[in-house]
């Protein structure tokens, strides 16, 4: 394969997938590592794709987000630990906001050893997850409208729930995060949400694969100095982490 159609290759493999690994693919087409990482960074030079560590991510434009069943697969494995890490933040009568997504769908199953919390959601998902396991809990769901793309319950109804509200923690889904920019979203009304979210909290964690770090959506929320605690997996970009860390901002990879 010439190395003008191993790069569409990879680059229509990106496009459908998401995501490749550069490893792995290197050894699909039994070629050298140092082959695919070079094919790679021509493709990112040109804003084709954007580069990881280890690999490389489907370019997605500002209004681009995935559907929640999409998303619920995506990234599953880094999702799962970014969750468990999650959950070990709480502390027991904790009153804690966990807001619909699948990252914090995996910090709802991950709650393990408590007895005595109270968490607010607008995902009846995580609700019904929570309930089912931890029936002496106080659940609250915000009401609002259902976003079915993404099942989580916004506007004004939910506005007014979250805007009334003093937590200690909230555990905030990312969609695209910019050292710059900030925090940002598709949603401009689940944008308005997110920010009664971020007012009504003592402590913010955000729950970002790193797949969200780098990525700049259309609608601003927060400025990046608003969020305690980031928790990504092991594939962040260092540099992207290193610049976090600078700003006091506290950074958990979980094994």
């Amino acid at each position: 394969m010439l190395g003008e159609e191993r790069r569409q290759y990879l680059l229509d493999t990106i496009n459908k997938t998401g995501s490749i690994n550069a490893r792995q693919i290197a050894e699909a087409l039994d070629v050298s590592e140092a082959t695919i990482r070079r094919d790679l960074n021509k493709l990112c030079k040109k804003n084709l794709v954007k580069r990881t560590y280890g690999g490389a991510l489907k370019v997605l434009s500002v209004g681009q987000e995935m559907k929640f069943n999409a998303q619920k697969e995506k990234y599953i494995a880094e999702k799962k630990k970014i969750g468990m890490a999650a959950a070990q933040l709480l502390k027991e009568r904790d009153v804690v906001i966990i807001e619909s997504g699948t990252t914090g769908y995996q910090t709802a199953l991950h709650i393990h050893n408590k007895e005595e919390l109270t968490v607010i959601t607008n995902s009846c998902e995580i609700a019904l997850a929570l309930s089912a396991h931890h029936p002496s809990f106080t659940i609250m769901v915000s009401g609002g409208i259902l976003d079915t793309q993404t099942h989580s319950l916004v506007g004004p109804i939910a506005d007014h729930a979250f805007s009334n509200l003093n937590v200690d923690k909230a555990f905030i889904g990312i969609t695209g995060l910019d050292i710059d920019k900030g925090i940002t979203a598709v949603n401009p009304i689940e944008t308005t949400t997110k920010k009664n979210m971020i007012g009504s909290a003592k402590k913010i964690i955000a729950l970002a694969d790193h797949s969200k770090l780098g990525h700049i959506s259309v609608n601003a929320v927060a400025d990046v100095s608003v969020i305690d605690v980031l928790i990504t997996d092991e594939r962040a970009d260092k540099k992207f982490v290193s610049r976090l860390k600078n700003l006091g901002i506290t950074v958990i990879q979980p094994t």
